[in-house]
């Protein structure tokens, strides 16, 4: 039985028990959910790269439901609940898919002191499935030398060119500073520059060698990319490291998890570049 159809037996009385079994229910699903993705993505390049797309666009959104997204609906742009549709006079289609994500509820005590946050399944529903999918605004996509600009902008370190360098561009975390070579094309220099950017930020915030977040950051550059529309056909993930096959589930999503802190310091720092340094309206655009 799922929770709604505790609340379908007109006017039969409510069942605080039955609800809370429902979700209880509904909670498990999703958490049993997130571990047989976890299990795939640790073997399966596709699905791995699929979750990486969803966390891209969802930077916001936790590890747990980036997955569950990625496993029920990967193409999903804009998810809100019924209720938050509804009050933007936007409705949901009858035969609309339902995902199911986490949402923090109350906070309580374990039993050996220390405090923790319980989770809720919510039930969301992508926009491609409301009456607002005609008017789905596609996003102006930022010209190369801004994003370019804006990943300069979001290291932690400096840059050197360089006229001879055996790849297009080196992050020396014992100089401080990336290396890149000189006459690299536009896109050539963000992608290079977003896998470095990421290594540095591993090693100057989070203390990760350069070795140890090497794939991490590959991922990280690969979100980037993908977000901001810039051509991801060189990445691959056929081949992923071969510490992930049987790696225990949590330490998985702790690996995901540092991913998506160093994506949201450069995605911000990057967001905040660009506003800085957005041109002012000219008065016809202000009409």
């Amino acid at each position: 039985m799922s929770i709604y159809d505790v609340f379908s037996g007109g006017n039969r009385p409510f069942d605080k028990a039955e609800w809370a079994a429902a979700k209880q229910a509904q909670r498990n699903e999703a958490y049993e959910l997130i571990d047989t993705t976890c299990e795939k993505m640790m073997t399966d390049g596709g699905t791995f790269r699929q979750y990486l797309d969803v966390q891209g666009r969802f930077d916001r959104y936790s590890v747990n439901n980036a997955i569950l997204v990625s496993a029920q609906k990967p193409e999903a742009t804009q998810l809100k609940d019924y209720s938050s549709w509804k009050q933007s006079r936007v409705y949901v289609d009858k035969d609309a898919q339902k995902v199911t994500i986490l949402e923090p509820g109350k906070e309580y005590n374990r039993d050996d002191g220390t405090k923790a946050v319980s989770y809720n399944a919510k039930v969301v529903y992508d926009i491609s499935q409301t009456s607002a999918k005609e008017r789905q605004e596609a996003k102006e996509p930022k010209a190369m030398r801004e994003l370019v600009a804006a990943m300069i902008d979001a290291s932690p370190v400096g840059f050197q060119p360089v006229e001879e360098l055996e790849v297009p561009a080196f992050y020396d975390s014992s100089q401080q500073v990336i290396f890149v070579q000189q006459g690299l094309s536009e896109e050539q220099l963000f992608v290079s520059m977003a896998k470095e950017v990421s290594a540095a930020v591993f090693d100057f915030k989070h203390n990760e060698s350069r070795d140890a977040s090497e794939f991490k950051a590959y991922c990280v550059a690969y979100m980037v990319s993908s977000r901001y529309g810039v051509d991801t056909r060189g990445f691959s993930f056929d081949k992923l490291p071969k510490e992930f096959e049987g790696m225990d589930t949590q330490v998985f999503k702790g690996e995901l998890g540092s991913m998506r802190d160093v994506l949201g310091e450069i995605q911000s720092d990057m967001y905040k570049s660009m506003e800085k340094n957005k041109p002012p309206k000219s008065k016809e655009q202000e009409r």
